[in-house]
């Protein structure tokens, strides 16, 4: 059940950009440099009933996959804090998601209270929690790369060092995004990978 799980931590990420992609091109004169990604599920863009769909459904599949990456960290770390928490910064994060596609801009309610902001913290609870684990060495080095890029760029987004302005925030965003959204695909992957073999060695133990 938990490799299952983890191939909505795959999907997720995927279906995000993808439906970026599409709502881009539904809005000639979108500027993905100086625009927001929200801007493509206000009440003044073409079709924002599909960007709304397509959040939701990233942030349900971001839920469930949170799921996985807690059963799945059981299984690989040892203790139980790390995986709950890794699993909670990625509902977390999946949760925001529905409500941002609920309540789309202007509304108040659409960035879910800075609830997303928990997905910064997942690739270092992973980290954490697979600490001790040889086999996951490379994963383990991507995650902590990862939580450093991305945490430059929230640093950046939120005004340090006065380096992102009106006319460029939708290019930030968007590279703050890639950094601290397509690795939860890659981890999801990797970390399936690592139970598969387990479950290997597991029934040849039992052969």
């Amino acid at each position: 059940m938990d490799r299952l799980l983890l191939k909505f931590g795959i999907a997720a990420p995927i279906l995000y950009f993808a439906t970026v992609i599409v709502c881009s091109l539904l809005n000639p004169g979108y500027s993905q440099v100086s625009q927001y990604v929200s801007e493509l599920g206000a009440a003044t863009a073409k079709r924002p009933d599909i960007f709304a769909v397509g959040i939701i459904t990233t942030g349900a599949f971001a839920v469930i996959a949170g799921l996985g990456f807690g059963f799945g960290l059981r299984r690989k770390a040892r203790g139980l804090i790390l995986p709950l928490l890794t699993a909670l910064t990625l509902i977390a994060w999946g949760a925001s998601l529905v409500v941002g596609g609920l309540y789309p801009m202007p509304d108040a309610r659409h960035g879910a209270y800075g609830l997303g902001l928990a997905i910064q913290a997942a690739p270092l609870l992973m980290f954490l929690a697979l600490g001790g684990r040889p086999d996951m060495t490379g994963l383990k080095t991507f995650l902590l790369l990862i939580f450093l890029a991305s945490g430059a760029l929230l640093a950046a987004m939120m005004g340090v060092g006065h380096v992102v302005h009106a006319a460029q925030v939708g290019l930030w965003q968007r590279a703050y995004a890639l950094a601290s959204i397509p690795w939860i695909a890659v981890a999801a992957a990797c970390l399936d990978q690592g139970l598969a073999r387990k479950d290997r060695k597991d029934k040849a133990a039992r052969a």
